[in-house]
């Protein structure tokens, strides 16, 4: 299952490198990040979030309260199966 997490800015301090790999870590057992970037738009990750070892629920569980706790915007968005879903909601 690929989760895409888009962001209008990284959090005043983080890098990019440090967000890959920062995700990286947290899904280390469960997924792995296939691109990223960042723009004058924003930013975005690209996860696969590996099914057959885990319920992807949890990993996109840990993935909104890794977000939250960083201090990432409102806007921050992971998108399933096409359908973004704040971070807070």
């Amino acid at each position: 299952m690929e989760m895409i997490v888009r962001f209008p800015a990284l959090p005043r301090g983080m890098t990019m490198r440090e967000l890959e790999l920062q995700v990286s870590e947290l899904l280390e057992d469960d997924g792995w990040l296939l691109g990223s970037g960042l723009d004058a738009e924003g930013g975005w990750l690209d996860v696969d979030l590996e099914e057959e070892k885990s319920n992807p629920k949890h990993s996109i569980l840990a993935a909104k309260a890794y977000f939250q706790s960083r201090g990432f915007d409102r806007r921050t968005t992971i998108e399933l199966a096409g359908k973004p879903v704040g971070i807070y909601e």
